[in-house]
């Protein structure tokens, strides 16, 4: 980094996530990252030498960045990785489910949440995913939009869980908050069908099915807070054809 021009960094820590891939901490003295990224490629560190000295991703150079970083192959396995509590996540065998995170958002989020899955699993994917895949938004990610965790029990897979990141309940995000979500509903159906994790032929064919774009990642800009310690409370309308799949 100091060779790449950044001299107002003191600290990298490396940890093991399963969402959050890089944050600034201690007034951007501080990069924290993904342990991914310890054999991060030169143009890689080149990306992050460009939002450490923007301070974030407010401008447009580190956006382009952070979208180079996000895209990266080796990242994604190791996400998968860490979401499959450590197991391959080709296998992801593991036997028993991570523990459910916390969810951020207010009883009238959940139960919009809650009422959406619903509605989508019964137009969108012919009922095939579970009623009771736990749901929750997330604080924490920030170059993410969403996850979900598959995890195996008794030698039967689940879905251990669906998080979105909460930017997308503030106004201005109805069409990412849907693909995001039907993104992941179509990762749950794609490893409760076939075993399959990742972005891969199976995963496609879900998507394009069911309406969401087919790729890794979402290009298009997405309102976010303004400072990462506001509260999001905002619950969005539901259509009315949706009202009788409330809690």
């Amino acid at each position: 980094m100091r060779r790449r021009g950044v001299v107002r960094l003191r600290r990298v820590v490396f940890r093991r996530n399963r969402s959050t891939i890089w944050s600034l901490t201690r007034g951007g003295s501080a990069l924290n990252l993904h342990e991914a990224f310890r054999s991060a490629p030169a143009p890689l560190l080149d990306a992050f030498a460009v939002i450490i000295q923007e301070r974030g991703v407010g401008s447009a150079a580190a956006r382009r960045a952070s979208a180079r970083i996000r895209s990266w192959p080796e990242l994604k396995r190791a996400l998968d990785a860490a979401r499959c509590g450590g197991v391959d996540a080709a296998v992801c065998g593991g036997e028993t489910p991570p523990a459910p995170a916390r969810c951020c958002g207010t009883e009238g989020q959940r139960r919009y949440l809650r009422a959406l899955y619903r509605y989508l699993n019964a137009t969108r994917f012919g009922g095939v995913l579970p009623d009771g895949v736990p749901l929750r938004l997330s604080r924490q990610m920030r170059s993410r939009l969403g996850h979900m965790l598959p995890a195996r029990l008794r030698g039967q897979r689940r879905v251990a869980e669906i998080a979105l990141n909460v930017d997308l309940m503030l106004e201005g995000n109805g069409a990412e908050r849907l693909d995001t979500l039907l993104h992941e509903m179509a990762h749950a159906a794609d490893f409760l069908q076939h075993g399959s994790v990742g972005h891969g032929a199976t995963w496609k064919a879900w998507a394009r099915r069911v309406g969401c774009v087919p790729e890794a990642t979402y290009r298009r800009p997405v309102q976010t807070r303004k400072r990462r310690r506001d509260a999001v409370t905002r619950v969005p309308p539901l259509p009315p054809a949706l009202a009788r799949l409330r809690d």
